[in-house]
């Protein structure tokens, strides 16, 4: 409102009149207003948006106030089109033009000009300093037209970087972050290795265009999982995380993850996960740079950027199927029955509210010192996420510290989907290997008894119930579900088998479980 008191003291404020027949034109005019420096409205997605600050309570604090994306519905953009431009109707009784608002069907018209618009597009709201994807500093607060980036910056913090920082520089910046962390009771060094990883990420996350999703479990309750986001989140956002449930089902998952991308959210924390986690629509989240999702309360799928750093929390957590390798997993084991009861030395949280650039600098440091550097050390390529591996990943171990990648083979080894298959192709290559066989043929097998029903003792245990957590149904071998379940994991290679489609024999699928190379693996693996 002040930015449009003070142009319409200006040769800068428009006038548009409205003339009927020349709707087209005076839509135009409508934009051509709205585009002002520095913007006030932009595109994002499919969207018209604006930022917009969101009172959490009533009291002063950093805590109380969180700003957000917001969407411009049709009576917010007839009021910022009233303001943008000075509008005119004819009165025929007065046979003069006057003042008038912005008509609706101006408004309504060009929010439906989806893929026309001009307007600059809005990638996200940062609240810190930040580096850009060709590794400059980004610093000065507003508008950056170059990534689509609004920086707004708090009055009371001041961010001062070295010029041209070194190895030197990144060690020392890496003991500031180390400090906050050192009193976790992390498993092993790439248990550090990936909260540092999240940190750094959620530094940058906007200038990557995909990074994975961080994981947090531990044994019991009290042992720091929630307070490594919050640290990660207050870096970033100069805010403790807003953590959201898991959800009944995917597609409540789903909607809620939409709801959180809408509002341009710069961590999104999933808290407390009590189910085994698996989510299509996640997975697409974590490796694609834009999304469409189901949102609450609409029946429309806008287009919306993921680019959004997500994190995960629980007790023995375990993550599901693809959820597997798109997850680093940092563990942490207090050794004790209460671990919420541990005193600690330090407040990592007050350390951080006490002096926030400090940290915000030490992350952008490292990130700045190995890009300027030319990215010496070049970790092995991870799918889905090259960027995030080359820089995050390879500042990490330049500066000697443990792979957080390596952490994915623990995810992996907790995947119950992986499980089940890993069983049933240990237990049908031990009885077939290479053989091609069908359905009901493993199916007889696996209900074979030493001697008749019901004293009978099952001859192939361990098969029956590899089959049973696969195609079990009611108590019995379904086989159309294990059919169905051959055929979605038909070539997936673990422990060096997998399994092959063969051709129908008397109109009847047959299959085999073979080794990586097509040849037959012997025994159990």
């Amino acid at each position: 409102p002040q930015q449009s008191d003070a142009r319409r003291l200006t040769a800068e404020w428009p006038t548009i009149r409205i003339v009927a027949g020349d709707l087209s034109h005076i839509v135009d005019a409508a934009e051509k207003a709205l585009i002002i420096d520095p913007p006030t409205i932009y595109q994002r997605g499919e969207v018209l948006v604006r930022p917009g600050y969101i009172h959490i309570d009533a009291t002063k604090s950093a805590q109380a106030v969180a700003l957000r994306i917001v969407e411009v519905g049709e009576n917010a953009l007839i009021e910022t089109m009233t303001d943008a431009a000075r509008w005119e109707k004819y009165d025929g009784r007065v046979k003069s033009w006057v003042y008038c608002d912005a008509p609706s069907k101006i408004a309504a018209t060009y929010r439906e000009r989806v893929g026309r618009w001009n307007l600059p597009v809005l990638t996200a709201i940062t609240t810190a300093p930040t580096l850009r994807p060709d590794g400059t500093l980004l610093t000065s607060p507003g508008y950056d037209r170059q990534t689509g980036l609004l920086l707004r910056l708090s009055a009371d913090e001041r961010y001062v970087f070295r010029d041209a920082p070194g190895r030197s520089d990144a060690l020392a910046a890496l003991n500031v972050l180390i400090g906050l962390i050192d009193t976790f009771p992390f498993v092993e060094a790439t248990d550090r290795s990936v909260a540092l990883a999240a940190i750094l990420t959620a530094s940058v996350r906007r200038s990557i265009p995909s990074a994975p999703m961080f994981a947090f479990t531990a044994h019991a309750a009290g042992s720091g999982k929630s307070l490594l986001v919050d640290i990660v989140s207050l870096i970033a956002t100069g805010r403790t995380a807003a953590v959201m449930a898991q959800g009944k089902n995917e597609e409540e998952l789903e909607k809620r993850l939409g709801a959180l991308l809408m509002a341009g959210e710069t961590i999104i924390a999933i808290d407390n996960c009590e189910s085994p986690l698996r989510s299509e629509f996640l997975c697409s989240m974590l490796t694609q740079t834009s999304v469409r999702s189901r949102i609450l309360g609409r029946s429309e799928m806008p287009l919306l950027p993921s680019n959004a750093l997500v994190t995960v929390t629980g007790n023995n957590l375990v993550l599901v199927g693809d959820l597997t390798r798109r997850a680093v997993l940092c563990r942490l084991n207090p050794g004790v029955e209460r671990p919420e009861l541990r005193e600690f030395t330090r407040e990592p949280l007050a350390e951080i509210q006490a002096d926030r650039a400090r940290y915000v600098v030490a992350a952008l440091t490292i990130l700045q010192a190995f890009d300027l550097a030319g990215r010496p050390l070049r970790p092995p390529a991870i799918g889905s996420f090259n960027a995030w591996s080359e820089w995050i990943r390879g500042a990490l171990i330049w500066l000697d510290q443990a792979d957080p990648v390596d952490t994915m083979t623990n995810t992996r080894d907790l995947d119950p989907q992986a499980d089940a298959l890993r069983a049933v192709l240990s237990q049908w290559n031990a009885l077939w290997p290479s053989e091609s066989v069908s359905c009901r043929d493993v199916i007889e097998l696996a209900n074979l008894t030493d001697r008749p029903s019901p004293s009978g003792v099952f001859t192939h245990p361990d098969l029956r119930e590899a089959l049973l957590v696969v195609a079990g149904e009611g108590g019995s071998i379904n086989s159309r579900r294990l059919g169905r379940w051959l055929g979605a994991h038909q070539g997936q290679i673990l422990n060096g088998l997998h399994i092959e489609r063969r051709p129908l024999s008397s109109g009847v699928q047959r299959w085999a479980v073979v080794g990586q190379l097509g040849g037959a693996c012997d025994g159990i693996v």
